[in-house]
């Protein structure tokens, strides 16, 4: 069976694949890519068992067929294919999949497709429609503050909540929280919690081109996304995400309205002398219309200091210098405000209006 495709198609379709293989297994068949030929198109299916990407494109040629071949290979091969049209050659007495392009021709081995796990749900009757790019960049300013240690739980997810036509996405660990939100027109009411390391791998697939709509369903413990030709199940976590408005406490009776990017350049540089071994500790200092920073170790020191808009009194507290950064290099508004109250209370990072996203970040004790 000989089918024809487009390279540009062929190897955007499994690089969006590749972001749900296995990066350790001991079954060999999921190391493989699950390909499927019906109605002139073919569709490309991986997992891990806990993400599925599902990915289709338009083909030219006959015939139906099915098998799984091996990923790595294949997507390296198909990356560096000479031109532009692809000639793929399914043999299936020989269990061989012939990859043409050019004078180049390349052949991998390929197993039975019944031996590929069968992971696929349905998405509801009623699917969710979100903005595809307001869902993406949710992901990217929030799903970092989840905890990276798997004995925490449900915090090392992300809660998706949508009521009240709002979704809103809450991450967690012990020392930080982010919480953003955006208008969503339906009337459906939604709380799940989804892994935070493959909420981050899905909203690598999310192209920037196609439909403006992204589909989302949840069942059977799983979240369903189907956006342009693709299709991506998550298993959810189970348990009870923590009550994060307990968290959020707005007693700060000190504001500091700061420009963001010079607040994250002086860190930047200040970090250079901060060390594991105290916490990668920055300590501010915040008077009148000035905010000093500095850090030491046994090498040196470093000072710094950025203009302000003060409210309040004074204040000496530290941070960890790595979440501080980590929160304003997701941000995108010139300015920002920092509400504190006294050096062991958490800082709350917000915009200069309303509360579209809101940081929290526990200080580090000054001695």
């Amino acid at each position: 069976m000989k089918l024809y495709c487009q390279k540009s198609y062929l190897t955007n379709a499994l690089n969006n694949v590749s972001h749900a293989l296995p990066a350790r297994t001991t079954n060999k068949i999921l190391e493989g890519i699950l390909v499927e030929v019906k109605d002139n198109e073919m569709t490309f299916t991986s997992t891990d068992t806990n993400i599925t990407v599902k990915t289709r494109i338009g083909i030219d040629g006959n015939g139906e067929a099915d098998f799984v071949v091996p990923a790595k290979k294949f997507i390296s091969i198909a990356s560096k294919l000479p031109e532009e049209e692809v000639i793929l050659e399914f043999d299936n007495e020989k269990s061989s999949l012939s990859i043409k392009s050019g004078k180049s021709c390349s052949h991998l081995i390929t197993f039975p497709a019944d031996e590929y796990p069968k992971v696929m749900v349905q998405s509801s009757e009623n699917p969710i429609s979100l903005n595809k790019e307001s869902f993406r960049k949710m992901i990217r300013k929030t799903a970092f503050s989840a905890s990276s240690d798997e004995m925490n739980g449900v915090l090392t997810g992300v809660l998706l909540e949508i009521k009240n036509k709002m979704i809103k996405m809450i991450a967690v660990d012990t020392f930080r929280l982010a919480v953003y939100e955006d208008p969503a027109e339906t009337d459906e009411n939604v709380s799940v919690i989804i892994p935070a390391k493959l909420l981050t791998e899905s909203s690598k697939v999310i192209p920037d081109e196609g439909d403006d709509q992204l589909h989302l369903s949840i069942t059977d413990n799983k979240v369903v996304m189907d956006f342009d030709n693709n299709r991506v199940v998550i298993n959810t976590l189970n348990g009870n995400f923590i009550n994060y408005e307990k968290i959020i406490r707005r007693d700060g009776t000190i504001k500091v309205r700061v420009k963001k990017e010079d607040l994250l350049a002086s860190i930047d540089r200040a970090s250079l002398m901060a060390t594991v071994q105290t916490n990668n500790l920055i300590k501010w200092t915040i008077k009148e219309d000035t905010l000093e920073m500095n850090s030491l170790s046994e090498e040196g020191i470093i000072d710094e200091s950025v203009e302000i808009i003060k409210e309040g009194e004074d204040l000496n507290i530290g941070f960890n210098y790595k979440y501080i950064m980590e929160i304003l290099k997701v941000i995108d508004d010139e300015e920002i405000i920092l509400h504190m109250k006294d050096s062991l209370s958490p800082c709350l990072i917000t915009p200069l209006q309303g509360e579209k996203y809101l940081y929290l970040v526990l200080p580090v004790r000054l001695n």
